[in-house]
């Protein structure tokens, strides 16, 4: 229903599934193929998907009208009507930060939110405020109050930490005290400031510490139900950090109402938000477990197509998101069994004749966040060692592939970095 009305089309809730279905397919251009797409009533996954596809470019291109956000009756009085809150912790703390040019934040174990985002908060719009003695739970309280926004015992639980709904009451008050309620939010996040949110929010869903190795099968079976189609492929960690990373951020961040541009000839970037980046995965050590090893990698990355880089670097700046990781050979060979099993057929021999050992679990190590301003950036880049353009081998039909860029870690981390996170699982 959220679709239709971000649509503008008129359908009646009473409507079934597959009816609405194809109404949201038409007005998006969708093929619709109902045989494939419709069960009964009820749409089946591929059709989710099929929809989602197509909301995704109606996203791109502006084509989606913004909805009016839900929001408390905290919050219900008309002083508050262009209020957006925020949908997540990390997006509250971003945005609070934000507004007064303060250090970006991070958010601690179990997503609780550290007391600096409410001292710099107060120090800039609230000067005279006395923030001695009091704990993070009462000066929340004291800053709302002196912004007079809301504030009730609901925004705060034990442990001292605020609920979402508490950091939305400060972050209301203070947008409002700047004269900024209702702006859009993202205008105000440097590529440095949204690389350490995006790289928290990440760290926080997918790669705590708490996290055990990803196992390959559990992986690859999600790639398949969740449509992705990529379930086949021999590099899944890459695939499911791309996927189930956008999902991450998407579910994280409310959309910038002004979506950038993504697609530059048939690359298409994962991600926007005030900047533009795309999500990579890379094996930084290797694993045997029979012979009780660990192999570092090179630092290498693969990036994307060069002329497709530049491009968009030149325009508007363009990040990367990198999670480095220790692959688990599949020494035994069962993981590679099991997959030709799950595709229905063996895996096509590589054009160098050589087998590559399959990875039959990841363990993420870190995430990174790299950001390149512009042409100059990027010119820097290359004459530094950090990004090279590499051409490729040929296709599986013998057509010719365009270079893509590659960035070496280790310099890149002195000259492009914005925000990393590490685990100790791997030490």
């Amino acid at each position: 229903m959220a679709l239709r009305d971000a649509l503008g089309l008129d359908i009646a809730t009473v409507e079934t599934n597959a009816v609405l279905g194809s109404a949201l397919a038409e007005a998006l251009d969708v093929a619709w193929l109902p045989a494939i797409y419709v069960d009964a009533n009820r749409l089946t996954l591929a059709g989710v998907n099929a929809l989602l596809e197509g909301a995704t470019f109606a996203y791109q291109e502006g084509a989606l009208r913004a909805l009016q956000p839900k929001r408390s009756d905290h919050f219900a009085a008309p002083a508050w009507a262009d209020f957006r809150p925020a949908v997540s912790k990390i997006e509250a703390v971003t945005r609070i930060a934000a507004l007064t040019n303060s250090s970006p934040e991070w958010l601690g174990p179990g997503s609780k939110e550290h007391k600096s985002v409410l001292v710099n908060l107060g120090a800039s719009l609230l000067p005279s405020l006395d923030q001695s003695g009091l704990s993070k739970t009462q000066l929340a309280a004291a800053i709302a109050e002196g912004l007079d926004a809301p504030w009730s015992d609901d925004f705060i639980s034990t442990g001292e930490t605020i609920r979402l709904n508490g950091l939305n009451a400060i972050l209301a008050g203070a947008e409002r005290r700047l004269g900024r309620l209702g702006s859009s939010y993202a205008a105000g996040l440097t590529p440095e400031g949204e690389g350490v949110a995006l790289v928290d929010a990440l760290w926080q869903k997918m790669l705590t510490e708490k996290e055990e190795r990803w196992d390959g099968r559990k992986k690859i079976e999600w790639l398949r139900d969740e449509g992705t189609r990529q379930e086949n492929q021999m590099e899944w960690p890459g695939f499911y950090f791309e996927y189930r990373g956008r999902d991450v951020l998407n579910s994280t961040f409310r959309p910038n109402p002004h979506p950038l541009r993504v697609k530059y000839g048939h690359t298409v970037f994962d991600y926007s938000l005030n900047h533009v980046w795309d999500l990579k995965s890379h094996t930084a050590e290797r694993e045997r477990p029979g012979y009780a090893t660990v192999m570092r990698g090179d630092d290498e990355v693969q990036l994307n197509d060069a002329s497709a880089v530049r491009a968009c670097v030149d325009e508007q700046g363009l990040g990367f998101i990198v999670l480095t990781g220790r692959a688990v050979s599949d020494e035994d060979g069962e993981f590679k069994r099991w997959h030709d099993e799950f595709k229905g057929k063996p895996s096509r021999p590589s054009l160098s004749g050589k087998s590559r050992a399959r990875k039959a679990a990841f363990l993420p190590l870190a995430v990174e966040a790299f950001w390149i301003s512009n042409t100059a950036a990027l010119d820097a880049g290359v004459l530094s060692g950090a990004l090279k353009a590499v051409p490729q081998g040929r296709q599986s039909s013998g057509a010719a592939r365009p270079d893509k860029f590659h960035m070496r870690l280790e310099p890149a981390r002195r000259i492009m970095s914005v925000a990393s996170r590490a685990s100790r699982l791997g030490s």
